[in-house]
């Protein structure tokens, strides 16, 4: 093998050489990454099949997918989240346990990574695999004292209790607790939340909205809709095979 050189066309040392090929290939890797970064972006964004895009691994859609967690268009991001559940809830069960955990870091402020989407994928990897989420939900259940989480902390709650009621039994009341925020993605969440875990206890504290009329918006079966506090029990769409998530007002609008 011929060894790399440098500008004056001298052989460099075998360990420049290495370096410069580790570089090389990072680059390559990196570059390839951004690729299938764009493409994974367009093809939720448009709600088309991940199929179309070829990765070389599903380590890097796996990758790809949790970099898009974090994306800053709404639709994306939720459709990284339900893509990401569907994948790994299907491998062993080890390695669900071990991903749910390195999500569960980011949400930790020490991790100085950017905790957006992060509670919704551990949600939809809950949802499908509720047996090996099911230790992490108190730990889960603890961060939302904080504000900008709560939002995708209750509907994390909502998912993974859709499929385990019992697990989030124990955090109804917390969850209905939020039923009087003023915020319409926190009221809206916690009410999704409740509807879908179910059961005596979580249909009581529905009545507290029994006749709140303001309106949620909500992204359901590819569309932008709204659906009024009081009618959650009736109309909401609950299908395990559909995503359905409390939009921003804004993006409702657009």
């Amino acid at each position: 093998m011929f060894g790399l050189r440098n500008h004056e066309g001298t052989n460099l040392p075998a360990r420049e050489s290495n370096l410069g090929t580790c570089g090389y290939a990072l680059l390559t890797w990196s570059a390839v990454m951004t690729k299938l970064v764009d493409e994974l972006r367009q093809l939720l964004q448009e709600g088309r099949t991940l199929s179309a895009c070829r990765p070389n691994s599903e380590r890097q859609l796996v990758r790809a997918l949790t970099m898009l967690i974090n994306d800053g268009n709404e639709v994306v991001r939720q459709r990284a989240c339900w893509e990401l559940g569907e994948i790994i809830s299907r491998t062993a069960p080890s390695n669900v346990e071990n991903f749910i955990r390195r999500l569960m870091w980011r949400l930790n402020p020490e991790s100085g990574d950017n905790p957006r989407g992060v509670p919704e994928a551990i949600g939809e990897i809950g949802n499908r695999a509720p047996e090996h989420a099911e230790s992490f939900v108190p730990a889960l259940m603890q961060y939302l004292e904080d504000e900008n989480l709560r939002p995708g902390l209750l509907q994390a709650a909502g998912r993974i209790g859709q499929s385990s009621p019992g697990v989030l039994s124990p955090y109804i009341d917390e969850i209905a607790s939020y039923l009087c925020s003023e915020d319409i993605a926190i009221v809206g969440n916690a009410a999704l939340a409740l509807v879908r875990i179910g059961g005596g206890r979580a249909s009581e504290t529905l009545r507290a909205i029994e006749s709140d009329t303001r309106e949620v918006p909500l992204f359901c079966y590819d569309d932008f809709i709204t659906v009024k506090l009081c009618e959650f029990g009736k109309q909401i769409c609950l299908s395990i095979e559909k995503l359905c998530v409390i939009t921003a007002q804004e993006t409702s609008k657009g």
